[in-house]
């Protein structure tokens, strides 16, 4: 091999040499951070720094542990979520009754610098140490939250307020709690009666809020809750045979229960048919009652009518028999009327007949006093003919025989004229009256 040969390999040896060691060095000089990550920093001088931006920085040799931002860890008893054994957490409940708990929790590891390096400190650097201490923090909260209930009620109503009081002890610590006597209302002895455990209660401040009987250690840290959820929880067998029983116990109280309902709807069914025969008869009678008193109401209203009827006939007759009193008295008033002033009229004429006289100075005294004496008898005869009804018309008839007849109509005339002479009668008429025909005799 010529000597220019092995230069070169020489030098592609020491160039190989010299990548290996870069590459090797590259690790020890150079670091790099994630974005859900920080990490701490230790120089070989001992300084320590806290590296929380994402991307290359100077190592230079110094040792790094490297933290998650948030942590997701299950604690089940099953396997298909994420763990390779049951690390499900035992819960007694205030009757007895227990039940395997499974949880997931998620956190927040500390965001200060100051926080970070004591948790870093206290958890020598290893993230399993920080999840392990809040397991048993976790464990703590769920043993002091078991005995607040039982078995049924968790199983029954009080899953979520189990789970919410567990999350509260988890941020802000473990509650002060006190022993009290309870009585399991869906549980009794042989005697029927309720059974009493003694059971843990919540103290309450003035304020009504928990008293806090030992901080949460997670505020020491700055790490944060998250989420906190339980997952499922499996009661051990007897519990689920109480369960069974109270099961068996309630649909048997709900088949009692709908069988009395059954009953019941059968009596109101009776009570129901009852009350409508009832109405019905009371319909039937009410329509009789109202027909009988719609026709007495309609008999009251005829006979009303006809009492109407007849006071108003008794009323015209009362109004026509007045109108014709009335008239009648009317009539006999203008007859009065009319023979007072004949009589006045007769007693002008005598005082004017009897001034012509004297002024002519044909009268004696003894005619004068005559005179004065007729006229005033004259008068006087006026004034009682007056009161007499004599009719205006007046037929007159002849006798059977002829000369009986003519006689008759002849003392008749001149009975008219006489009449009319003395005022009784007015004149007649210029043209001469149509004769009236005389009765003839069989």
């Amino acid at each position: 091999m010529k000597s220019s040969e092995k230069v070169k390999i020489g030098f592609g040896i020491i160039a190989v040499g010299l990548f290996v060691a870069f590459i090797v060095m590259w690790g020890w000089i150079v670091g790099k951070n994630d974005d859900q990550n920080y990490q701490v920093l230790q120089t070989p001088t001992g300084t320590v720094r806290v590296i929380d931006n994402p991307g290359w920085y100077g190592k230079w040799f110094a040792t790094v542990w490297t933290y998650p931002r948030s942590v997701q860890k299950y604690f089940s008893m099953s396997t298909d979520e994420g763990g390779e054994k049951d690390e499900s957490i035992r819960v007694t409940f205030n009757d007895g009754g227990t039940a395997q708990i499974s949880t997931m929790i998620r956190f927040q590891t500390p965001v200060t610098e100051e926080m970070r390096r004591k948790a870093h400190r206290d958890f020598s650097g290893s993230t399993d140490n920080m999840v392990n201490s809040i397991r048993s923090h976790m464990i703590n909260c769920i043993k002091a939250t078991g005995p607040l209930m039982s078995a049924s009620e968790h199983q029954s109503a009080r899953k979520a307020e189990f789970t919410q009081l567990i999350d509260a002890q988890l941020r802000d610590g473990l509650y002060q709690m006190r022993k009290v006597e309870k009585q399991l209302m869906d549980r009794t002895d042989e005697n029927g009666k309720p059974i009493t455990v003694w059971a843990t209660d919540i103290v309450l401040d003035e304020g009504g809020k928990p008293v806090i009987a030992q901080q949460s250690p997670l505020k020491e840290y700055g790490i944060a809750i998250l989420q906190f959820s339980v997952t499922g929880t499996e009661y051990d067998p007897m519990t689920r045979q109480q369960f069974d029983a109270k099961k068996k116990s309630f649909l048997a109280a709900e088949q009692s229960k709908a069988e009395r309902e059954q009953e019941v709807q059968q009596r109101l069914m009776i009570e129901e048919k009852g009350l409508r025969e009832k109405a019905e008869v009371e319909a039937v009678a009410n329509k009789e009652k109202a027909e009988a008193v719609i026709k007495a109401q309609k008999e009251k209203e005829v006979a009303e009518l006809e009492a109407a009827k007849k006071l108003e006939v008794a009323k015209l007759d009362k109004q026509e028999a007045e109108t014709r009193a009335a008239k009648d008295l009317e009539v006999a008033k203008l007859a009065k009327q009319a023979a007072s002033e004949q009589a006045d009229a007769i007693r002008v004429l005598a005082v004017a007949e009897e001034e012509r006289i004297q002024k002519a100075g044909a009268l004696t005294e003894e005619k004068k006093i005559l005179a004065e004496i007729d006229a005033k008898m004259r008068v006087d005869v006026a004034r009682e003919l007056a009161k007499v009804n004599v009719p205006q018309w007046m037929i007159i008839g002849g006798g059977s025989g002829s000369d009986n007849g003519n006689d008759t109509m002849t003392t008749n005339l001149i009975n008219l004229k006489l009449l009319e002479s003395s005022g009784l009668l007015d004149k007649m008429p210029a043209s001469p009256a149509k004769p009236v025909s005389k009765k003839v005799g069989k």
